[in-house]
């Protein structure tokens, strides 16, 4: 049982096990990419025909971030990154809180940043006189003797060495709030028309309908328009309810959503629902215009017992835009109908119903809202990761531990050594320790 408890133990501290677990979330996030997300099932069968859809439908490839193997991606890279870090943290532990305060004499000639300094005075009068100058321009040593003398050591950085595991542990709580999220949270949409309302929303693949613990009641929306006729803004009045009682509400915009309780509704899209009105021009034949508005269905007399009606109404007809197809009645009885082109108008040429032309001027159209409803409850988790994934490569990269003793022996005879090492950044820190010389030559004199 032993053996195989250290066998699953090592598999999991692998380093080669974070390596491919890196590459595969990483490729996958690739794959996310290219293949978009969330869309409807027609939306695919459109794209790639029935049987490619089948095909990647079965590895859950256009909900990949949901599915099962993702998921199981992230719960190994979670167990090796928290297996590897317990492994290797405690030593680093104890080598940052029990520094070496000595290292044999013999081993100061390796360093590769080293200085012997001469000095007058006694030997005593050194020791404090470099303490004293220590502290005033580096940091206070930690003055320790042994046998063979007396060492001093300095250490800045030391918090360095824990910024991989700060690191580490960010990118567990991100993980494990992406796995909240996936398992607890859910991605839907729903239009509505002014004056609807509704809790049941579908998701965005269009799989399944979700109930909410409230009603979304839709009071308004408005949408502008530049000349051009790309929209310009569009907002939504919301309203949300439960047991018929107001408990939230917000006019919400493209940056503006409305939470409450965990749950978001973006302002997500619009479009038109339906006309309710349609204005039409009517000319004579002495060229008098007389501006018309008619609902649908609704009969307009020309003259006698003749009169028109709107029968059937589409906004962009195989096409050609806005087009209302218009039924001539005599008495009750429909007698032809004809298509009215809003953006050609001379479509009709000079057809005249009892002496009138007639031209399509514009549609009255409502339109939806289009809202997307979403629950991330590992949202939280992901930004704290995120701040602290910041501090963790902070501490990584613009900070480095290094390490300085000076000697001086026992048996003094004018001169004391100064060595220092880096971990890192080998450059800055023969700057460093250049000047810390330099300074130390001038005020231990």
């Amino acid at each position: 049982m032993d053996k195989v408890l250290d066998r699953i133990w090592r598999f999991f501290s692998s380093v080669k096990l974070a390596i491919v677990l890196i590459i595969l979330i990483v490729t996958t996030a690739i794959i996310g990419t290219v293949i978009q997300q969330g869309l409807p099932v027609e939306a695919y069968i459109q794209h790639y025909g029935s049987s490619t859809y089948r095909f990647l439908n079965f590895f859950e490839l256009f909900d990949m971030y949901h599915s099962w193997w993702f998921e199981l991606l992230l719960i190994l890279f979670i167990i090796n990154v928290a297996v590897c870090s317990f492994e290797r943290l405690p030593a680093i532990v104890k080598m940052v809180s029990k520094p070496k305060l000595r290292i044999p004499v013999e081993k100061i000639s390796a360093f590769k940043e080293r200085q012997t300094i001469g000095y007058t005075g006694k030997r005593d009068a050194l020791i404090a006189s470099l303490s004293d100058r220590l502290k005033e321009i580096y940091k206070e040593p930690v003055h320790t003797t042994a046998a063979e003398g007396d060492f001093m050591y300095l250490e800045k950085g030391r918090i360095a060495r824990f910024g991989p595991y700060v690191t580490h542990l960010s990118l567990i709580i991100i993980f494990i709030g992406v796995l909240i999220g996936s398992f607890l949270g859910f991605d839907a949409y729903v239009n509505l028309v002014p004056g609807d309302s509704t809790n049941i929303v579908r998701t965005t693949r269009g799989d399944r309908d979700l109930t909410l613990p409230f009603t979304i009641k839709c009071n308004k929306f408005h949408v502008e328009f530049y000349r051009s006729g790309i929209p310009k803004a569009y907002k939504s009045d919301l309203t949300l309810l439960r047991d018929d009682r107001q408990i939230a509400h917000k006019v919400i915009d493209v940056n503006q959503p409305l939470t409450y309780k965990g749950i978001t509704i973006y302002q997500a899209s619009y479009g038109p629902a339906s006309a309710s009105g349609f204005d039409i021009a009517l000319t004579d034949g002495n060229d008098k215009e007389d501006d018309v508005s008619l609902g649908r269905n609704q009969h307009y007399p020309i003259k006698g017992d003749v009169s028109i009606a709107v029968l059937d109404y589409s906004p962009n007809y195989q096409g050609f835009g806005p087009t209302i197809l218009v039924g001539v009645y005599k008495g009750q009885k429909l007698q032809s109908t004809s298509l009215y082109l809003q953006k050609y108008p001379d479509f009709h040429g000079a057809e005249k119903i009892e002496g009138y032309r007639m031209r399509f001027v514009k549609a009255n159209e409502s339109y939806y809202t289009g809202l997307q409803v979403a629950k991330d409850p590992g949202a939280p988790y992901v930004a704290t990761g995120a701040i602290i994934l910041i501090v963790g490569l902070m501490m990584s990269f613009f900070s480095y531990r290094r390490r300085i003793w000076f000697f001086i022996p026992e048996k003094f005879s004018g001169t004391y050594t100064v060595a220092g090492v880096a971990d890192r950044n080998k450059y800055s820190f023969e700057m460093e320790f250049e000047k810390l010389v330099s300074d130390i030559k001038k005020g231990v004199k």
